[in-house]
């Protein structure tokens, strides 16, 4: 699971006065990464019950702190400027961790 202290190395903050804020986008980036993937994340083990779980690894951490990163540097939902996904971003981290339906 990603931690405060990691969202703020990876923003580049070293004060406390947007800690909610932080709080806010990991648990939005965490729910948006489990949605993408259509899969429950875990931290310490899948239960047996759910076989299309998936354990918190590396690749879903990065993925939530460049979701973090992006939502913290671009807080509206439009831009002036033109915007293009970078290569081996959130998608990519996270496809082959994706569950796809038959």
């Amino acid at each position: 699971m990603v931690t405060l202290e990691q969202v703020k190395h990876q923003c580049r903050i070293d004060h406390n006065d947007e800690d909610t804020l932080l709080l806010g986008y990991v648990a939005a980036a965490r729910d948006h990464v489990q949605r993408y993937l259509d899969r429950t994340i875990y931290d310490v083990a899948v239960p047996s019950e759910d076989p299309d779980g998936v354990l918190d690894n590396a690749s879903i951490d990065q993925a939530t702190l460049m979701l973090v990163g992006h939502w913290y540097a671009h807080r509206e939902s439009v831009s002036e400027t033109s915007m293009n996904e970078v290569p081996m971003g959130v998608t990519s981290l996270l496809a082959p961790y994706r569950h796809i339906g038959i």
